[in-house]
């Protein structure tokens, strides 16, 4: 097997701000859907939940699960396709390196972060400062469908990037950890009474509020000032702090995100009001999602594993994956049993 560049190094900032010149760039920048995963749990949660409905209990072909088990290098799998759909779902673009050693195929799965598209539209595998291009023959690429571009995929999450969503979750986090971090002081004005100050201490004043309070790394600090003999300061509270709009401006982003992901509120652990709480209505939520959700995107992933195996071993497949088994609750049954049910 030839030379492949180790994994699990983090991506360079430079790398990412110097693709977004080049033509075959990603319509994002990957380090702010990173981001954006390890900083939202609601987002994560979602994203995770349907990445392992996507996967089910595995391939449901045991002959195809074969051929892949004696493919697959350095992981299982169930753990290749897990990596595989975690990709599609946060990047929208997911790789396999397919190696040919004599009659045999290897299979290795490659982090979706980690390519870019070079001038000649090659893929290329890039980490810190090494360059691998990857000849047609032995890369695999699985897409997400993308209005904007004709190479890389898109997550369907998008919206929640653009509008930033999940960054003002983040950015009220913050504001509110450090309105406590500062002595949970609210905004406020500055009176001076009894005199004057010089010019250069008036401006001191404008610069020092400015770099120490402004941003929400800076929220509510305190402020001491020296001033003349004889002069006053009068600090005079303008609005005290609402955690009450905050909390329900959170609650609002909140509700976007997971129906954005199409995730039942009861399933991302949301309750809503008005629902009855019993095991009975999250199993009939959660039947309702793999059906309208993740059955199309199960669909959708088969079919792309289908022209693999045509392409990688000349096969007529149809693969399918084995969807989680939802029994309904005993009350269910014996209600169902009452009406007649089957």
């Amino acid at each position: 097997m030839r030379f492949r560049i180790f994994k699990s190094a983090k991506p360079k900032k430079e790398r990412s701000k110097r693709i977004k010149s080049d033509e075959y760039a990603r319509p994002f920048d990957v380090d702010e859907l990173i981001s954006a995963y390890y900083s939202n749990s609601w987002h994560a949660g979602c994203i995770n939940l349907k990445t392992i409905c996507i996967l089910g209990d595995g391939i449901e072909d045991k002959a195809i699960e074969d051929i892949l088990k004696e493919s697959v290098r350095e992981d299982s799998v169930f753990t290749l396709l897990q990596k595989t759909i975690l990709d599609l779902r946060i990047f929208g673009d997911a790789f396999w390196e397919v190696v040919r050693v004599g009659g045999a195929v290897e299979i290795y799965h490659i982090p979706s972060w980690t390519m870019t598209v070079n001038k000649y539209g090659k893929f290329v595998q890039e980490v810190d400062d090494k360059r691998v291009e990857f000849p047609d023959d032995e890369l695999w690429h699985f897409r997400e469908p993308s209005l904007l571009s004709q190479i890389w995929g898109t997550p369907d999450y998008m919206p929640l990037i653009k509008d930033e969503a999940i960054s003002t979750i983040s950015t009220i986090k913050k504001y509110n950890n450090n309105f406590f971090r500062n002595n949970a002081i609210p905004d406020g004005i500055l009176f001076i009474q009894g005199g004057d100050i010089s010019a250069s201490t008036e401006m001191g004043l404008r610069q020092f509020f400015l770099s120490k309070f402004r941003g929400v790394e800076n929220a509510a600090k305190f402020c001491i000032a020296p001033v003349p003999e004889g002069v006053k300061i009068q600090l005079e509270k303008l609005q005290d702090h609402s955690d009450g709009k905050f909390l329900e401006l959170q609650d609002s982003l909140i509700a976007e995100i997971v129906s954005c992901h199409g995730v039942p509120p009861r399933l991302a652990s949301l309750m809503m009001p008005g629902s009855l709480g019993g095991g009975g209505e999250a199993s009939g939520e959660l039947k309702i999602f793999l059906n309208t959700r993740i059955k199309p995107l199960q669909n959708v992933f088969g079919g792309q594993l289908d022209k693999f195996f045509m392409h990688v071993f000349d096969m007529d497949t149809d693969i399918s994956f084995i969807p989680f088994d939802i029994m309904p609750e005993s009350a269910e049954i014996a209600l169902s049993a009452l009406r007649g049910g089957v």
